[in-house]
């Protein structure tokens, strides 16, 4: 029979299911330690200098609770200057808007040809929107962080390191010893394999592992609850129920529990703010709390890895498949794909313009913000593009871009994608993509097969290095180079 002093109860070993209480949190920010992430110090260059304020001011209530991991200061003095470059995304916002200034006027065009707008009209108009999208690139400008480029020079003049000096001093760990530190890198790298949390989602990089091992270390050494603060949604830190972040995820309440013994909790910067002022009494203005919410949701164009992944499998779903696989090839080649390649995905006919592809993909971004799953500011994932090649009608598509900050989280997605690209070739379909691929002079070898970064087996020409590889509609050939002959061909 088991000892009564055995037994357990409803919430053991399932602490992290339990709804945190004021009470828990008015504990945890009075008697707990606070453990803040890199990316709510990096976040301050993104903030107005009000919130930044509020900020410092929480962080200095928390006193010598407030406890910070050297592998968060290594992370944040590596990124610091690339933050500062644009904090703010000002002058990467600007061109794209001057980009898509080209674009507009580029649809107008082609419109007001074919309905035969009078050119005066044409010139009035065309000036009315060129000047609106000026208006619009100019108040951007305006809001450029001008200071920023000195505060990555001259760290005396940043205004972000002398809030934090006097907050931090005393108050970042020593680290792991170099023992410790080999023996986390390896268990950073079987939890990656073994999609273990925290950090199996940033393969490769183990700082995510090596901020939890310290974590854990001074849990048990101060027997003390935590609460870590972090702008990280990923599904390796967080239980994610229909995309909303519940709480640290099981696995890692229970490793607190069972080596420190304390109990670990997780908040949001924003949510932190608002805890700390009903329980710290500190004052924090509600423009503070928006303007952290504002950066938060703008961090990947508020989309998550995991919002990603039901989007295109909502696309696969309902059919809409050369879309998908669209958004994963751009994402694949650095951000763009090219109408001959969608061409090919889709099997379409050379004649069509490829006006409407994005609509499917519209329609379900805009019920994804209705329902919450991404926030109203969420940003489009496919965009088209006008380009001004010779040989292309007015208004016809040149491609189609993924924004930058989406082309990780759709990477990511494709190290576990197990989709048709994946699956052994059918042998005829192969034979007549190689006769074809053949006939634009290419010498490929249909025995040396390829396998790219993500196991999809690939053909490359051995003149000019062109690859191919089946995906799409009837598993037809593509290649970034479209239907494009070999560049070396005459010359071999």
């Amino acid at each position: 029979m088991v000892a009564d002093d055995a037994q357990s109860g409803l919430y053991d070993g399932f602490e992290a299911y339990r709804t945190v209480t004021d009470a828990d949190y008015r504990n945890l920010l009075t008697s707990g330690a606070i453990v803040p992430d890199t990316n709510v110090f990096l976040n301050l260059y993104r903030y107005n200098e009000r919130t930044r304020n509020d900020l410092f001011a929480v962080l200095r209530g928390f006193g010598d609770r407030l406890w910070v991991p050297r592998q968060v200061m290594i992370e944040f003095w590596r990124n610091r200057e690339t933050v500062l470059l644009d904090p703010r995304d000002t002058d990467k916002t600007a061109k794209q808007m001057a980009g898509h200034r080209e674009d507009a006027i580029s649809t107008f065009r082609s419109w007001a040809n074919r309905v035969g707008l009078p050119g005066r009209r044409i010139n009035e108009l065309e000036a009315v929107l060129s000047k609106a999208f000026s208006v619009v690139i100019d108040g951007v400008g305006e809001l450029a962080d001008s200071d920023a480029s000195q505060f990555a020079s001259d760290t005396g003049k940043d205004p972000v390191l002398a809030g934090l000096e006097p907050i931090l001093k005393g108050r970042v760990g020593q680290g792991l010893d170099e023992d410790a530190y080999k023996q986390a890198l390896e268990e950073a790298k079987r939890r990656a394999e073994r999609k273990r949390p925290p950090g199996y989602k940033d393969v490769g990089r183990p700082g995510d592992y090596l901020i939890w091992a310290e974590t854990l270390r001074e849990a048990k050494l101060r027997g003390l609850d935590v609460l870590i603060v972090t702008g990280d949604v990923k599904e390796d830190w967080w239980r994610q129920e229909h995309g909303q972040q519940r709480g640290p995820r099981p696995e890692l309440a229970e490793e607190m529990r069972s080596f420190a013994g304390t109990r670990l909790f997780m908040l949001r910067p924003e949510s932190l703010l608002r805890h700390a002022r009903d329980i710290l009494r500190v004052e924090v203005r509600d423009e503070s709390v928006q303007d952290i919410e504002r950066v938060s949701e703008a961090e990947n164009g508020g989309w998550t890895t995991e919002a990603v992944g039901q989007f295109l499998a909502r696309l696969t779903h309902e059919g809409w498949t050369a879309q998908e696989q669209a958004i994963r090839i751009a994402a694949l080649r650095g951000g763009f794909v090219e109408r001959e390649i969608v061409y090919s995905l889709g099997g379409y006919a050379e004649d069509r313009s490829l006006r409407g592809f994005t609509r499917p993909i519209n329609r379900i971004t805009r019920e994804f913000r209705a329902q919450g799953i991404v926030p109203e500011s969420a940003i489009d994932i496919l965009v088209t593009e006008y380009g001004t090649k010779p040989d292309l009608p007015a208004g016809w598509t040149s491609g189609f871009t993924v924004p930058d900050v989406l082309v990780p989280l759709i990477r990511e997605l494709h190290r576990d994608w197990r989709t048709r690209g994946l699956l052994e070739p059918d042998p005829d379909r192969l034979a007549i993509a190689l006769e074809e691929f053949r006939g634009l002079g290419h010498d490929v070898d249909e025995t040396a097969r390829e396998t790219d970064e993500y196991g999809r087996p690939q053909w490359r020409c051995r003149r000019c290095g062109s690859e191919f590889f089946l995906a799409g509609s009837g598993d037809r050939w593509v290649s970034p180079t479209g239907q494009a002959p070999c560049s070396r061909a005459e010359a071999s």
